[in-house]
C-alpha cells in the first residue's frame, strides 16, 4: 500500500509539472524575438527607385542656386546644407562634402567653383552588390567626355532610409 500511494504522489507531481503552461505572451513574444533575428540576417536592398532619388538628390543639394559672388540663395547657415545633405548622404560625409564644395562665411554660405564629379546615369545599367545585411554597393560603368570612362563605386547603408556612405572611381 505504501508503494502505491508513493506511486501515486509521483504520478501526481509528475502530472502537475507538466500541467503548468507558458503565458500565451511569453509565446508571441518568442516569435517576434526570432522573426526579428531572421530579419536581422535578411539581406535587404533598396529598390531602383530608391536608388535614383538618393542619387539624384545627392547631385541636386550639390548643384545650388548662387548669386554672382557664389552666395547661396536656398541656405544662409552651415547646418541647413548639411541638414539637406543627410536626406542622401550619411552625417560622416555630409560633413566632408560641405567642407570640401562650401565655404561658410559670416554673412551666408558660398559654393567653391568646381567642376562636379563623374556621376551616376540613371539610364545606365548598374550592379547592386550586398556587402552586408544592410549595405550594398552600387557599381556603374558610365562614360564621360571630361574624363572618359570610370567605374562609379557607391556605397549605401540602411540609416533611417538608405543612405549614401562612400563614393569611389575605377
Amino acid at each position: 500500500m505504501r508503494k502505491l500511494a508513493l506511486i501515486f504522489c509521483f504520478t501526481m507531481m509528475i502530472a502537475i509539472i507538466f500541467s503548468i503552461t507558458v503565458p500565451k505572451e511569453a509565446v508571441v513574444q518568442s516569435g517576434n524575438q526570432t522573426n526579428a533575428a531572421v530579419a536581422e540576417t535578411e539581406e535587404l536592398q533598396p529598390s531602383k527607385e530608391e536608388v535614383i532619388k538618393v542619387m539624384n538628390g545627392l547631385l541636386d543639394t550639390l548643384k545650388q542656386e548662387a548669386d554672382d559672388s557664389y552666395k547661396l540663395q536656398n541656405y544662409a547657415a552651415k547646418q541647413e546644407l548639411l541638414d539637406a545633405f543627410e536626406s542622401y548622404v550619411t552625417p560622416e560625409l555630409a560633413e566632408e562634402f560641405v567642407d570640401y564644395y562650401f565655404r561658410i562665411e559670416a554673412d551666408g554660405v558660398y559654393v567653391i567653383p568646381t567642376h562636379t564629379m563623374p556621376w551616376f546615369q540613371e539610364e545606365n545599367e548598374y550592379d547592386m552588390i550586398n556587402t552586408s545585411n544592410q549595405s550594398v554597393q552600387i557599381v556603374q560603368e558610365n562614360e564621360n567626355d571630361m574624363v572618359g570612362s570610370y567605374t562609379l563605386v557607391v556605397e549605401m547603408t540602411l540609416q533611417n532610409g538608405w543612405k549614401i556612405q562612400d563614393i569611389g572611381y575605377k
